[in-house]
């Protein structure tokens, strides 16, 4: 799997509702962001503390919120 682009602006879209405290070097102190909007590094340190069974529910609500997001907007391949 190709590893993730380095973020290069930071946008907290919220889009995923799956908050993780990250902080970057434009904040004063950690910040409530939405998962996909972390760094590559804070996702792995996050993904590697839970459990099998949280992974499976990360992956499932990823799932369905793009889904949702397809959905809205009418994105096909």
């Amino acid at each position: 799997m190709k590893t993730m682009e380095k973020i290069t602006e930071i946008k907290r879209r919220g889009l995923s509702g799956i908050y993780i405290f990250e902080k970057f070097d434009s904040d004063e102190k950690r910040q409530p962001t939405c998962f996909e909007d972390c760094t590559e590094e804070t996702q792995n340190k996050w993904i590697d503390g839970l459990e099998p069974e949280a992974v499976k529910r990360l992956a499932k609500h990823l799932g369905k919120r793009l889904r949702n997001i397809g959905d809205q907007f009418d994105i096909m391949t």
